[in-house]
């Protein structure tokens, strides 16, 4: 189980902190994109590119960080 009841119950920031250890249990990162936008997309990635889309996030002008360090 991803989540446990509990942890539905969370706000939102810590509801992706929490899925973001899940994530991290796995191999899995969980990050949010920070695009100067109303929006902020959340990806899944393998934990061993999150450097990498740092980086290019970065190279864009925009910020990546992850959930559940």
């Amino acid at each position: 189980m991803l989540v446990g009841a509990d942890d539905m119950l969370l706000p939102t920031h810590e509801f992706l902190e929490a899925c973001g250890r899940h994530y991290r249990d796995v191999g899995a990162a969980l990050a949010v994109l920070d695009i100067d936008s109303d929006c902020y997309p959340v990806v899944c990635l393998r934990a061993t590119r999150m450097k990498e889309l740092t980086a290019l996030a970065a190279r864009a002008g925009f910020t990546a960080r992850g959930f559940g360090a």
